[in-house]
């Protein structure tokens, strides 16, 4: 490992690379050697501010160059609980997404010292002596804790308006409802009811965020091959 100070970084992802390449040499001698094609970064996970999950893993089957994306939650600014998580994320690298949290997962898990809910699991005594070693060997992380209350340029989401319902241009029919109606059902055009239901943007239960009448949100999706998964956490 290089000394103290000589591995000063500017950036985030510098930072985790090089982090990673000082990993590389303790995964090998364990028989786990990384992939090469890796990309990292410190931001939001796919489920957003509300969600609890520190960190993500994308498989190259989801990217257009076939890397693998890490992504640590923005909220985690202690460097060693960084290198932690990074570590959670590096041996989800060396499995199939469908392996998930399971037997393989552990197994290999065990291996490289965490422990612990394997979803959750973290270094043991010893790989956290080495993270933390590690963590003042690469200097300070670039990155300071990102306050999810705090404010943003997102506008604030509107809760408990009513809602705009129309028909087609050629009628201009126009009506305003309850959110709680709009989720029921939508009417039929009474001009014309050839013309169907109204067309409504409805805001989802959890978090207030417009879904067209009519789509699939996320969560429902089903997933039919590796390509279509979503990441491991």
């Amino acid at each position: 490992m290089k000394e103290k100070g000589n591995n000063m970084h500017t950036s985030r992802e510098t930072w985790l690379r090089s982090a990673t390449d000082e990993l590389r040499p303790y995964f090998g001698k364990i028989g786990l050697p990384l992939p090469e094609k890796i990309r990292f970064a410190i931001a939001f996970t796919s489920s957003g501010k509300r969600g609890h999950v520190a960190g993500e893993c994308w498989h190259p089957v989801a990217s257009e160059d076939q890397h693998y994306e890490i992504f640590i939650r923005a909220d985690r600014d202690d460097p060693p609980e960084v290198l932690s998580i990074l570590v959670h994320e590096l041996v989800h690298t060396l499995l199939p997404p469908s392996v998930k949290h399971g037997k393989e997962y552990k197994e290999l898990a065990i291996r490289v010292g965490l422990e612990g809910r394997m979803r959750e699991a973290m270094p043991g005594p010893i790989l956290r002596e080495r993270l933390n070693a590690l963590s003042d060997q690469l200097g300070p992380l670039p990155h300071a804790k990102l306050n999810f209350a705090g404010s943003s340029d997102t506008p604030k989401k509107q809760r408990g308006r009513m809602l705009k319902a129309e028909c087609c241009e050629e009628c201009g029919y126009t009506i305003r409802l309850a959110s709680k109606w709009a989720k029921i059902g939508l009417p039929i055009c009474p001009i014309d009811p050839a013309h169907g239901v109204l067309h409504c943007d409805i805001p989802n239960d959890e978090d207030e965020e417009i879904i067209p009448s009519g789509s699939d949100s996320y969560a429902s999706k089903q997933f039919e091959n590796d390509a279509d998964a979503p990441p491991i956490e």
